[in-house]
């Protein structure tokens, strides 16, 4: 099914709108669009055999881009109309009040619609008169995809990244980084696109022979459009070398000497993955200091060139990458299309499959999407995939456009346009499948099924996505669904090949910012030059998406901002990332079809008050520096269904030795938020006025993300959350930290929680008399600033689901602490932080028999590690923050102490505590600017 037969599928739901069908029905246009309707349903069901027809009769592809062309301009006449009645109605004009104005609308719906009319029956005419009438007779079927329930049910969520037939590279790799040449060698890894090396080298990073043997180790994707200074930033920002506020105001040079100074007394392991020219390894070695140590630099590139720049001396050859044997080609396919059934592949399929494996040759993604796209069908379909398969090489290079191909033209209808805009998105860049699922919801990609949701219908399609492995998995949450995904760059370089074919999206880059004539509907600008300005053209009035993502902050001048919210009237989507925004103009009151507002990394200090006429604003996206007030006009939203006014970590900001709050927003007034049954997130807010008679109706709130400033408003939402049965994750806390003013100390008085039955994620922050009764899903929980008297293992222990567990800063006022046998079945990652007065941690045998992951830091106090964590044999990793000099002697290999207690654990991380300058600190509080950059591993 086309991309063109989802263009007319959103069109018809967009006719059958009841927004829609109310104004038609006051101005009087109802025959015309039902004509458009009947028409447009016609031509749908000559689509499906058009599609499969197009690709070899240049007749039939023409004839499908008229159809498209004409469905955009169908949904211009019908988004334009909308507009101008919202206009006449926000602007007060009554049904008998000025005849002139209510006709006007009508009479300009109804010409454009003759236009398009005329149009659609020479469209018509055109299928006889070039001889392409009997399209749509004998269409052969088409994939349609499983059900929700079916694919759930063959998740691939559980399976690691196939690693099938580089065994012996990697461990030829491995004696590269850790024996040899005590110089800082470059060990290179190369091959085309699709062939693993990201793979090999993820693989080798992660090897625990490979993390032992360097003292710090950092990882890069550096891409074809990349940054230096950014790409020097995330160094300083992974190591810590200076502080978030220092390190903004570096140059290039003077961000290299800080992280060569920081390296030169080290064993440093750095890959730089995806690297493309010779000018990037430049811009970047003077960071990686040769102190003949044995540190290591890889590189994976595509171009040998650049391997052989970046370490010419003979010693250091590039690794090029092999295809996969026959035998291998075979065990990855097998893997990936018989998931089900452990790679079993059943008898009669063997030859079959074996065959269209051959016409892969060797390559890893491809024998990955082909297999992903096998894994769906019946063994009746299987020959036709087979004869579908073509290759050639050209060059030397193995083109694999046909199969990455035939992956996409397989899809279901309704995954084709959500394939499409991953296109969107910068080049390696790794998305969060939420913000992902609300960019399609807005779009109208989505449309709920019986009881299933927007987000829980997106969640699937994503899902159904990886499983056919057109998209990469890169993270879970702590419930195991998916977290954050990515895309290969061949499967990037396809999807805005078909995008921009269909006149679906256009993606330019700093170069790109001309006027276009391209219809395109979608327009995504990539801007990683900071002297840059946003250059856009009125050459596209009918964009219905502008994403801008900016590298290094760009500003928006005022006219630009002004032309950006009065240029583009039909817009759902306004995506801008790390974009210096001080205001936004009123005039975005007038977007009124806009679904998705994010803006991001701004200096927004207030909203306009017509933000509430955004009366169809699905999800509103905003953080900035100095917190945000909202009008009590938002109550108007009642469409609205994620509110976030804090998108990115937070920071604590301490001035004049008191700790303002988080840059949290403030909700002004009283706004009707009770009304807002579609909320489901509402994050990054003060507790307020606004709550009294709201926050216990917004009974479909799954996401609240809470601060308090007084014990009244934690009292106010005690008395709420009784009803708030759908929350699935709640950050709830004071905004004092009581560890550093005792007088002030104030509680977060909280009921049981147990009836909560759908949280799985859960924070609290301030103090609590005892700990409330926990739901027993619950899977990711953390205390902070709780002040417990009584040990709260004994009752965390119980919680049999928990799989991560964070004790922050003053979580518990005791001196002893004890995990029993049997408790924590589940857990994890385990995090003690800054627990001042713990002296004593006893571990029995049995205990937390699934951890993997183990962070202690900044408990001066305690004298030892638990003897019974020599019995946790599933310990993967463990890191030791800033403790104390003696703490830190009894874990040494040569001689500790405790050292027999550890020593079972692959990866161990001691870092001594490090000094900050009191002018950072005066700015910065010293453990959230820290911490708060760590916690992504227990997200």
């Amino acid at each position: 099914m086309s991309i063109v037969e989802s263009i007319v599928k959103l069109l018809l739901q967009k006719l059958a709108d009841p927004i829609l069908q109310e104004a038609i029905l006051l101005y009087g246009v109802g025959d015309e669009v039902e004509w458009l309707e009947a028409e447009f349903k016609r031509m749908q069901c000559f689509l499906e055999d058009a599609d499969a027809k197009q690709e070899g009769d240049k007749r039939v592809k023409c004839w499908v881009g008229d159809v498209r062309d004409v469905a955009y301009d169908a949904e211009d006449v019908i988004d334009t109309f909308l507009f101008k009645v919202a206009n006449l109605r926000r602007t007060g004009i009554k049904r008998y009040g000025c005849i002139f104005n209510e006709l006007k609308p009508r009479h300009e719906v109804g010409s454009k619609i003759e236009l398009i009319k005329a149009k659609i029956r020479a469209i018509s005419e055109s299928r006889s008169t070039y001889g392409i009438e009997n399209i749509g007779q004998g269409a052969g079927t088409s994939s349609s995809g499983l059900s929700l329930q079916e694919w759930r049910l063959t998740s691939p969520l559980s399976q690691e990244t196939d690693f099938v037939g580089f065994e012996k590279e990697l461990e030829m790799l491995v004696a590269r980084l850790t024996e040899g040449e005590l110089r800082r060698c470059v060990v290179s890894v190369v091959g085309m696109g699709g062939l693993g090396k990201t793979t090999l080298t993820k693989k080798l990073y992660n090897t625990d022979i490979v993390k032992n043997h360097f003292d710090t180790h950092a990882w890069i994707s550096v891409s074809q459009e990349y940054s230096a200074r950014d790409l020097l930033q995330v160094f300083v920002r992974r190591w810590m070398v200076v502080s978030n506020n220092t390190a903004e105001k570096l140059n290039i040079a003077e961000l290299r000497d800080k992280i060569s100074e920081y390296l030169n007394d080290k064993r440093y392991l750095v890959v730089l993955d995806d690297i493309w020219r010779r000018e990037a390894w430049n811009a970047l070695k003077d960071a990686f200091p040769d102190v003949n140590n044995g540190s290591r630099v890889v590189l994976t590139t595509r171009n040998k060139d650049v391997a052989l720049h970046a370490d010419p001396d003979p010693r250091s050859r590039p690794h090029e990458l092999r295809f996969l044997t026959n035998e291998e080609s075979w065990d990855l396919f097998r893997k990936k299309t018989f998931l089900e059934r452990d790679g079993d592949c059943p008898q009669d399929l063997e030859k079959l499959g074996r065959e269209i494996v051959e016409k892969c040759h060797g390559l890893p993604l491809a024998i990955a999407v082909i297999g992903g796209l096998l894994s769906g069908k019946e063994p009746r379909e299987w020959d036709n995939v087979r004869k579908s398969i073509s290759w050639q090489f050209v060059e030397g290079e193995v083109q694999i456009s046909s199969i990455l191909s035939l992956s996409y033209k397989d899809l279901p209808y309704y995954l084709k346009p959500c394939f499409l805009y991953l296109g969107n998105f910068p080049e390696d860049y790794e998305f969060q499948a939420k913000e992902l699922i609300g960019l399609w919801a807005a779009e109208g990609f989505l449309k709920e099924r019986g009881e299933l949701t927007l987000e829980e219908v997106g969640e699937d399609y994503l899902m159904q996505l990886v499983k056919r492995s057109m998209v990469q998995l890169t993270r879970r949450n702590s419930s195991r669904g998916i977290k954050s995904c990515r895309i290969h760059d061949l499967l990037r370089d396809l999807s805005i090949s078909e995008a921009k074919e269909s006149k679906f999206h256009e993606v330019r880059g700093n170069n790109g910012n001309a006027p276009s004539a391209s219809r395109a509907r979608r327009l995504a600008l990539h801007l990683n030059d900071r002297s840059k300005f946003i250059s856009l053209s009125s050459s596209t009035p009918n964009l219905r998406s502008v994403l801008i993502y900016a590298q290094g902050y760009t500003w928006l001048e005022e006219e630009q901002m002004k032309f950006l919210f009065q240029g583009f009237k039909l817009l759902r989507v306004l995506y801008l990332a790390d974009l210096e925004i001080r205001e936004l103009p009123k005039q975005i009151g007038e977007l009124i079809h806009l679904r998705y507002l994010r803006c991001t990394n701004t200096w927004l200090e207030t909203l306009p008050s017509s933000i509430g006429n955004l009366i169809n604003l699905q999800t509103l996206l905003l953080d900035s520096s100095n917190g945000i007030k909202v009008p009590d006009t938002i109550g108007k939203m009642h469409q609205l269904r994620h509110l976030r006014l804090l998108v990115d970590k937070p920071q604590t900001v301490m001035t004049s030795g008191w700790i303002q709050g988080l840059p949290f927003g403030v909700i002004q007034g009283h706004p009707r938020l009770d009304l807002m049954s579609n909320l489901q997130t509402l994050s990054g807010v003060y507790a307020g006025k606004w709550m009294e008679g709201c926050l216990g109706k917004l009974t479909n709130l799954r996401n609240l993300k809470i601060l308090f400033e007084t014990e009244a408003d934690a009292e106010l939402f005690s008395e709420a959350i009784v009803n708030l049965n759908c929350l699935h994750h709640l950050w709830a806390r004071m905004s004092v930290p009581i560890r550093f003013f005792e007088d002030r100390a104030l509680v977060l008085s909280l009921p049981n929680l147990s009836h909560l039955l759908k949280l799985s994620k859960l924070h609290l922050g301030g103090k609590l008399e005892t700990l409330p009764e926990f739901p027993t899903n619950l899977t990711k929980l953390s205390l902070e600033w709780s002040r417990l008297k009584e040990d709260p293992m004994a009752t965390l222990e119980k919680l049999k689901s928990l799989r991560i567990l964070r004790l922050l800063g003053d979580s518990y006022d005791g001196v002893e602490m004890a995990c029993s046998a049997q408790g924590f079945p589940q857990l994890e990652s385990l995090r003690l932080q800054a627990l001042c007065k713990l002296k004593e941690w006893r571990v029995e045998e049995g205990a937390m028999p699934s951890l993997l992951h183990l962070w202690i830091g900044d408990c001066k106090q305690l004298k030892k590690l638990p003897e019974g964590l020599q019995h946790v044999t599933t310990l993967k990793k463990l890191e030791l923050w800033w403790m104390r000099d003696e703490f830190n002697a009894r874990v040494r290999e040569d001689g500790g102490e405790d050292w027999y207690k550890i020593r079972h654990i692959p990866s161990i991380d001691i870092r001594q505590m490090f000094t900050i300058k009191q002018s950072d600190f005066n700015f910065y509080h010293y453990e959230r600017a820290t911490i708060d950059g760590l916690d992504r591993s227990f997200d």
